[in-house]
This record gives C-alpha cells, structure tokens and sequence, in this order.
C-alpha cells in the first residue's frame, strides 16, 4: 500500500515530488557506485577535507626526470644532506654542476684528490697555503752537492763544479736548459756571494764571488759546505 501510494505522488508531481521524498537518508549506505554518479559532476565540496589531502599528496616515487623541466630543480629545492652518494651515477657530476666555492677541504675525504683527478692548470696561487710549497714541488731536478773552495782574497771569484744527481726517484735526469737556484749551508760567510748555472755533460757550475768594500781585508777560507740546489725547468 505504501508503495503504491509514493509511486502514485511521483507520477502525479513528477521529479520535483522525487526530490522532496529522496534525500541521503533515504539511500541505503554504500549502494551508489560509479555507474550511478554522472561523469565529472563531482567537485572537491562534495569529498571530505581526507580526501582532498589525500589526493593532493604527491605518491612515493610517482615523478620521474620526465616529468621534472629542465633545470627546474635547483639547491634551494633540496634539503640539506637529501641527496647521497647512492643517489649519484658514478662520474653523475661534473665540474659544471658544481658551483664555485661548492666544494672545500671539510667535503673531501684525505688523500681523495690525487693528481689524476686534476687539470692540467686547476689548481692556482689561492688554492695553496702560504709557505707550503716546498723545492720538490716547484723544482724538476734538486739535491746536494759539497764544494770546498779555496781561499777567497778580496774581490775574487771561483767556480766549483760538481756531478748533478736528483735526489728523489721520478725527477728528470738533466739540467742542462733549467733555471737552476743554489744555496749554502748554515756557517757561509755572508761576503761570499754564490749563484749557479748548468754546465756541460750536466754538471752544476757553482761561482762564487767575494764582495767585500776594502782591499785590506783578510784572506777567507771557507770550510768545504754542502749546497743545496734546485733545477726549475723552463717552458
């Protein structure tokens, strides 16, 4: 009878009865489905504040390269420490992607650097400490040799000349086009002024001058003293 009645209402006044008489708790819990909502008629004020959040959120793993333009990501988009070593292709980063200053002494690891990772030309005078440079660094060619000169009247000159023999495996076996410095052990007198050259059959040409200002000057006889020399190799 009831039945029959409401299908009597709905005839009579149409969807507008309809309207009235269904409301939400007239629908029995979970039996609408897809097949009875129509195609795009739901918006977000019909979904829960969970549900938007939920959809908003961007899945794990969901954006790839493809999906990112290029050089839309930049340092400031990364947290700090986001991005290790496994995330990184092996050889991944080049000198390009990295900016200037990006990289100091606190990133590297000791002994990391080592000169095959190196330009030619990479490293300049602000990349080395002061002082640390040392005659195997700058020199291709150094060593010692001992020398005892003769007595030295005033305003006299003398040339020693001595075998030149590297001092450390690896250097060059010549030093016959280089610049070559020398310098005297502790003790030399100071009026005695030493500089040297390449002589023949590479051997070290070291001349000695004394420079004193008077003639009435005592003989000086030097003890026989060990140079120490370095060979710089011209371009």
């Amino acid at each position: 009878m009831v039945v029959a009645l409401l299908a009597l209402f709905v005839a009579l006044d149409g969807p507008a009865t309809a309207k009235r008489l269904i409301d939400g708790r007239s629908i029995k819990h979970g039996s609408i489905r897809s097949a009875q909502v129509r195609d795009r008629s739901l918006q977000t004020i019909d979904l829960s504040r969970k549900a938007v959040k939920s959809l908003q959120r961007t899945a794990p793993y969901s954006i790839t390269s493809r999906q990112i333009a290029a050089k839309a990501v930049d340092g400031s988009k990364i947290e700090d420490a986001a991005v290790g070593t496994a995330a990184l292709a092996d050889r991944g980063v080049g000198t390009a992607d990295l900016a200037d200053g990006a990289v100091d002494g606190g990133q590297l690891a000791a002994g990391a650097v080592s000169a095959s990772k190196l330009a030619d030309g990479a490293v300049g005078p602000k990349a080395i400490a002061d002082g640390t440079l040392q005659t195997r660094d700058i020199g291709d060619f150094y060593g010692s040799v001992s020398v005892d000169f003769k007595p030295f009247p005033p305003h006299t000159c003398q040339v020693g000349t001595a075998a030149a023999q590297p001092a450390a495996p690896g250097q060059g076996n010549t030093i016959a086009d280089d610049v070559v410095l020398v310098s005297p052990a502790a003790g030399w007198p100071d009026p005695i002024i030493v500089t040297a050259n390449p002589g023949a059959n590479n051997t070290l040409r070291i001349v000695a001058c004394r420079v004193d200002e008077s003639q009435d000057m005592p003989t000086i006889d030097p003890d026989s003293t060990v140079f120490q020399y370095v060979g710089i190799d011209q371009p």
